[in-house]
């Protein structure tokens, strides 16, 4: 018998039966529930033969309570698969639609490295292989936010005519000795950034200033 199933089952012996099931109801049938799904073709089977049902005869045939039948009925209107027009009850069909998660290609972040790459781009040119396995080491080894980088690159470009990885990499080592990961981590010490004006608090940064990054980082801002 095993062998049997691993190969597969031929079922004969229906062709002539009159009962027909949709297709959607067995698509249905793990949110209606067993009980739903048998009482709609109960009713489905009185329906074909032309015989009158009420819900003593679907409690009769399956063998369950009237109270039980009453619950199933109301499962099957709430998912539209039943419509009591007041003296008579219609057997729908509803139509199921399948709907797709949305999936995310990228987590936060990935997103996070792919909008450094551009940033990167942006202010200094299409990043080689070399450049993007550093920023990625800072990103994801040394645990430090796609925000502050994004500052060095503008603090480096700020400073030099010709903006390279290694002195990229002199800014961000010097504020992680710091203790700077975060982009609030670095407004609480504006005096590491050029790019980021002391004002009167160190939670706030020269009006421009905050004009500027605000619109790269809102999120930041926001927070």
């Amino acid at each position: 018998m095993s062998d049997t199933l691993s190969d597969g089952i031929v079922i004969k012996g229906l062709e002539k039966l009159p009962l027909q099931i949709p297709v959607e109801l067995l698509i249905a049938q793990k949110t209606l529930g067993i009980t739903a799904v048998m009482v709609w073709i109960n009713m489905a089977m009185f329906v074909q033969q032309n015989q009158p049902v009420n819900i003593a005869l679907i409690s009769e045939a399956m063998d369950i309570s009237q109270t039980e039948v009453n619950k199933a009925l109301t499962r099957l209107a709430d998912y539209g698969w039943i419509n009591d027009e007041g003296y008579e009850i219609k057997l729908c069909i509803p139509e199921i639609k399948q709907v797709e998660p949305e999936l995310e290609l990228l987590d936060p972040q990935q997103k996070g490295f792919e909008w450094l790459i551009n940033f990167w781009t942006n202010k200094v040119g299409p990043p080689g292989p070399e450049e993007m396995q550093r920023l990625l080491f800072w990103v994801e080894t040394k645990h430090v936010s796609h925000e502050v980088v994004a500052v060095a690159i503008e603090e480096m470009c700020s400073a030099i005519d010709n903006p390279h990885m290694g002195y990229l990499e002199g800014i961000l080592r010097h504020w992680t000795l710091e203790g700077v990961y975060t982009y609030q981590q670095l407004l609480d010490k504006p005096y590491l950034a050029k790019v980021l004006k002391q004002a009167q608090s160190k939670s706030q940064i020269h009006p421009e200033a905050e004009r500027k990054w605000k619109e790269l980082f809102p999120d930041e801002f926001n927070s």
